[in-house]
């Protein structure tokens, strides 16, 4: 493939230490400082969200440059993201490791969301002095459409809320647009939002009680999501696709947004998974039933007709019984019994 770059690295980690943990408001956006691993460079996201299923952790890995990118770029990266357990090993809460994830334009972070309900029990042995370690493992990178390797980012120092600057040249054509004082959304994002917005309009209600930084986040994760349903068709949805679009689907949940109208559209996508095999199943049952429905028919044919002929001859049995008289063939004839 043109531009493709494969980056063969060992497994390497990162372990960042989370410290007030207590103290992180919710639905903002917390970030680590930058890392490079396998030529791209990377950075950790948490959020500690809150929805209608209750309080959620969620960590993300993300491409840091991703908006000094060319166009077209992608990075396939295959990670896990673990929450430490500070008091034995082997119960830390791991994610990931499978199929590469696929980040580009459209989808600069991946990650998981994890309930806090376990995390921020005191005996749980996740938190600690009020400590959260999180590790990043990256076991290789492959990019597409990068030419160069990237250059280590500076980011803002640990747990200082991200404030990206809201002004912009009049006239600069950012590929983003204010979409109903909710943020600067990706244009190839607005139309679907709008669309949705139209037939739900219970979505903008989440702008209530909400920073305008997690509304943005809210309604760019449901971009997303409706840019993957439109991209893809039903037989574009192999493994890998299931894979990106639930990485997809636990991000938007985060955001707390009403999402029933969308659930069965995404439930019946992941169902996907093994369609080839379930199809073929399908096929076999449908083959094996029209082949005893015919034996069924044949056999309930035979019944018929043996039914039609037993009751032929039942009717010849009365018949014949009417002028027969059963007798004893052993007894002695007589002459009849004096009068």
């Amino acid at each position: 493939m043109k531009n493709q770059e494969v980056k063969d690295i060992s497994c390497k980690k990162i372990a960042w230490t989370v410290r007030s943990f207590s103290k992180l408001k919710t639905n903002i956006g917390y970030y680590s400082w930058g890392f490079t691993i396998g030529d791209r460079a990377w950075k950790v996201a948490l959020y500690r969200g809150s929805s209608q299923d209750g309080k959620s952790l969620a960590i993300f890995l993300r491409v840091a440059d991703a908006s000094s990118l060319p166009q077209g770029w992608c990075i396939y990266a295959d990670f896990t993201i673990t929450v430490v357990h500070q008091l034995a090993r082997e119960k830390s809460i791991t994610r990931g490791q499978g199929l590469p994830t696929k980040f580009n334009g459209n989808a600069v972070s991946w990650g998981y969301a994890m309930p806090l309900t376990t995390l921020e029990d005191p005996s749980s042995g996740y938190i600690s002095k009020d400590e959260c370690i999180v590790e990043v493992e990256i076991y290789s990178v492959r990019s597409e459409g990068i030419n160069k390797p990237t250059s280590h980012p500076t980011y803002p120092s640990l747990f200082k809320e991200v404030k990206e600057a809201a002004a912009h040249l009049k006239g600069h054509d950012d590929g983003f647009i204010d979409f109903k004082d909710l943020g600067r959304i990706e244009k190839s994002f607005v139309s679907l939002l709008e669309e949705v917005c139209l037939w739900h309009p219970s979505l903008l209600n989440c702008k209530k009680n909400k920073s305008h930084k997690f509304t943005e986040w809210a309604f760019t994760a449901l971009g997303r999501v409706l840019q993957f349903l439109k991209d893809k068709k039903w037989k574009d949805m192999n493994e890998e696709a299931c894979e990106q679009l639930q990485h997809l689907w636990e991000e938007l949940e985060i955001s707390g947004l009403h999402l029933g109208w969308l659930e069965p559209v995404i439930k019946s996508a992941l169902n996907m998974r093994g369609y080839e095999e379930k199809a073929e199943k399908v096929k076999r049952l449908k083959q094996e039933l029209m082949v005893l429905e015919a034996e069924t028919k044949e056999r309930k044919g035979k019944l018929g007709d043996n039914e039609q002929k037993v009751e032929s001859i039942r009717k010849e049995l009365m018949n014949v019984e009417d002028a027969f008289e059963e007798k004893d063939l052993d007894a002695e004839i007589g002459y009849g019994k004096k009068p």
